[in-house]
């Protein structure tokens, strides 16, 4: 740190510097992030409520509102009528918080997942101290629920911690057969779906099979505002059918003006409840449809033209995520960064992923699919 500070105007010059190195949304050149631009109203909400830190949540009850609203309407959305749970950092903590729960809850100490679950679930298990049972994919890349019934009786359903499910899998944007899963695992221990980004999306698809608090077995559920709930970062929620979850992992906080805490961040970055609560009174369901719409409109369009250039999609899409089976992703992302387009990749199968978020236009995709033509014939 500089004894002496710098002045405004060559701070900002600076931060301006900064700013332009990186990668903006706005660009629609980013199409590989399960982020994207929050709204005007949500960025208006959050720097309104910057100061606000619900670890400390006495000293802002109009906030405190604001949380119980947004957690009340997000499980509404997941088939909840009176759901408890908290706004997070995201969903890794979310996941890790679930784990939490379920080793509280239940003991044992395996934990169940899709090998399409989300890394954050690793991260869980490695922090827990827990054992991973990870379960094979069938050809729709989808849990299997045959290899999930071996993999129980392999350990002995005594030993399972957690069961977790996935609803909008990260690299195909696949919904695990949550209903399936429920009826398998064993009674009394926990299942979480981790719909971090397919929490905003299914609903506003008319999905046909269940996949949240509808299957009476669901204990749980992430859900993150800040992807296509249009909200700012860090903006995501768990989810539970009642507060007694949170009741195991709480710790005494009597210099604050609450006497206990209960989620894993003590300063929680509460400006994102405000920015959720704005953009979600202000799209309704009828605003997120519209944008659920156009998004697939758009994932189906470039799944179709990629198609004709000898890129088909390693499974239909789901939702607005499009994995392209490829012969060497690596270095197609890699020229593709250079020409400053923005997509990941999938190793198995080995392929390019697409996530069409709200920012990216038809404008940007037939732009795009002008330089991957380049691209493909140089």
């Amino acid at each position: 740190m500089r004894e002496k500070g710098l002045s405004a105007k060559e701070v900002l010059r600076r931060l301006l510097e900064h700013y332009r190195e990186d990668a903006h949304f706005s660009s629609g050149r980013v199409l590989g992030s399960m982020c994207t631009e929050p709204l005007p109203i949500a960025r208006a909400a959050h720097m309104l409520f910057i100061e606000a830190n619900l670890g400390n949540p006495g000293l802002y009850p109009g906030t405190v509102k604001m949380e119980r609203e947004v957690i009340e309407s997000l499980g509404n959305l997941m088939g909840l009528e009176e759901p408890k749970g908290y706004i997070l950092s995201g969903g890794t903590e979310a996941n890790i918080t679930a784990l939490y729960l379920a080793k509280k809850r239940n003991g044992g100490r395996y934990v169940v997942y899709p090998r399409s679950a989300h890394f954050s679930i690793n991260k869980g298990i490695k922090l827990l101290d827990l054992k991973p049972l990870p379960v094979d994919l069938t050809e729709d890349y989808v849990m299997d629920v045959d290899h999930l019934r071996r993999r129980i009786r392999e350990v002995g359903e005594g030993a399972i911690t957690s069961v977790v499910a996935v609803a909008g899998s990260t690299e195909f944007g696949t919904v695990d057969p949550v209903e399936e899963i429920s009826e398998v695992i064993p009674e009394g221990v926990p299942l979480h779906v981790d719909a971090a980004f397919g929490g905003f999306v299914l609903p506003f698809l008319n999905f046909p099979r269940k996949y949240n608090f509808e299957v009476e077995g669901v204990s749980s559920i992430t859900v993150d505002p800040h992807k296509m709930g249009l909200s700012t970062i860090p903006s995501g929620a768990l989810l539970l059918r009642s507060i007694e979850g949170f009741k195991r992992i709480a710790v005494s906080s009597p210099y604050l003006t609450e006497p206990m805490a209960y989620t894993l961040a003590g300063t929680r970055a509460s400006a994102a409840v405000a920015a959720t609560w704005a953009v979600m009174n202000f799209m309704g369901r009828e605003g997120y449809r519209e944008v659920v719409e156009e998004c697939m409109r758009n994932t189906r369009y470039l799944d179709k033209e990629l198609t004709k250039l000898g890129f088909p999609h390693v499974v239909e899409p789901t939702i607005n995520v499009l994995a392209s089976l490829a012969d060497d992703p690596e270095s197609l992302q890699k020229r593709l960064e250079e020409m400053r387009w923005y997509v990941s990749k999938v190793c198995r199968p080995p392929a390019l992923r697409f996530v069409l978020m709200p920012h990216v236009k038809r404008s940007h995709l037939m732009e795009f699919l002008r330089d991957f033509r380049g691209l493909i014939q140089l």
